[in-house]
């Protein structure tokens, strides 16, 4: 069993004011590929290097497997890592950096043989094997590295931001192999990344990080979905989720115009919609940007309506992104091309019933709705 377990783990680094990983409970299954993701400076680096025991614990326990590994030097935690830098050895050829940790080790040649031409099949290096790595592109240098992973066939594969000095067409490749070779290894991954687009493409299950707190433990859909509160709200999806802060009136919300003025009312009956409301009537109100319609009828779909300008069109290709000023709040809308309007025209936003959300403005944590699933 590969699976890795943090309970209660703290790391605290001397003269810091304050914790960098603050008391993270996580259980990562066997054969699971977990993407730790968030901003920098949230401790998702210094969680792996747990793992991988390059990095002391505070405190608590961490387990892989069965196995507390807390004292357990990294050469005996039966794991492989790829850090951002490739670190490939430059006087040696692919097959010499693919096999130097297993000579290490003193594997029988013919085992490191079968091992290097096995991993060079799966990353498409065979006919590289006889290269030196200045010979190859940042893609090539990034499998070799991950091929010294493989010929080790670990019980856990750790990853530190491996694609982050690729272009950006060759990380949209790169992501699609680590996630086949994922699937072809069936070996347990843990992936740091900052970029969310990588966590929800790549990932069973993402944890979202940030200040050291595990924020939300989830897939990919539900985080998107039902985020558990407005950091992750914000910080999964592009363009992030807009908020607005509203208040709960006697017939539904009130948004207050930014500079001053009379609230804007939207008559909605809030306790058909959402479960356990908050009894403070301060709250957030967030809607994605794909979910705004920009003068489109409803189509008999309830919705909130609001007043907006264009202030600035963005085409895309495949969709339109439109910057709206609605009562002096900014909004981002995510369009259809088929959507016509010019900067500076009037419009009207419409957000449906069944898609916007709610979060306490004390606790900025989501309020659940009905139809949650």
């Amino acid at each position: 069993m590969a699976s890795i377990t943090f309970r209660n783990v703290v790391k605290q680094y001397e003269g810091a004011p304050s914790a960098t990983v603050k008391g993270i409970d996580l259980h990562i299954k066997d054969k699971e590929f977990v993407v730790l993701v968030g901003p920098s400076g949230c401790g998702k680096s210094t969680s792996l290097r747990m793992i991988a025991g390059l990095e002391d614990i505070t405190s608590g326990e961490i387990l892989i497997g069965d196995t507390v590994v807390n004292h357990l030097p990294p050469k005996d935690r039966d794991i492989a890592m790829v850090f951002q830098n490739y670190a490939l050895y430059p006087h040696m050829n692919v097959r010499e950096n693919m096999s130097f940790g297993l000579q290490l080790r003193h594997f029988p040649q013919a085992e490191i043989d079968k091992r290097v031409n096995e991993a060079a099949t799966i990353l498409g290096l065979d006919t590289f094997l006889d290269r030196l790595p200045k010979q190859l592109s940042g893609g090539q240098r990034q499998r070799v590295a991950l091929g010294r992973a493989i010929v080790r066939e670990p019980k856990v594969f750790l990853m530190d931001e491996p694609l982050s000095n690729l272009d950006a067409k060759l990380r949209v490749q790169m992501r699609a192999e680590i996630k086949k070779l994922h699937q072809r290894l069936q070996t347990t991954f843990v992936y740091v990344t900052h970029d969310q687009v990588e966590a929800m493409t790549m990932a069973d299950r993402i944890v979202l990080l940030h200040n050291g707190i595990i924020q939300q433990y989830d897939e990919p859909g539900v985080i998107y979905a039902r985020p558990a509160n407005t950091f992750v709200a914000t910080f999964v999806g592009s363009p992030p989720m807009n908020l607005l802060k509203v208040t709960r009136s006697g017939k539904g919300l009130d948004l207050a115009p930014a500079g001053g003025g009379q609230a804007h009312a939207w008559e909605v009956a809030l306790d058909k919609l959402f479960t356990d409301l908050p009894a403070d009537n301060s709250l957030i109100l967030g809607i994605r940007p794909e979910h705004i319609l920009v003068n489109q009828p409803a189509g008999g779909i309830p919705s909130l309506s609001l007043p907006c300008r264009v202030d600035l069109i963005e085409p895309m290709g495949a969709e339109t992104y439109l910057y709206l000023t609605g009562l002096g709040h900014t909004i981002n809308a995510r369009v259809d091309p088929t959507v016509k309007v010019e900067v500076g025209q009037e419009c009207t936003a419409h957000i449906p019933l069944s898609r916007f959300h709610l979060f306490d403005e004390k606790t900025t944590v989501r309020v659940a709705r009905q139809d949650d699933r």
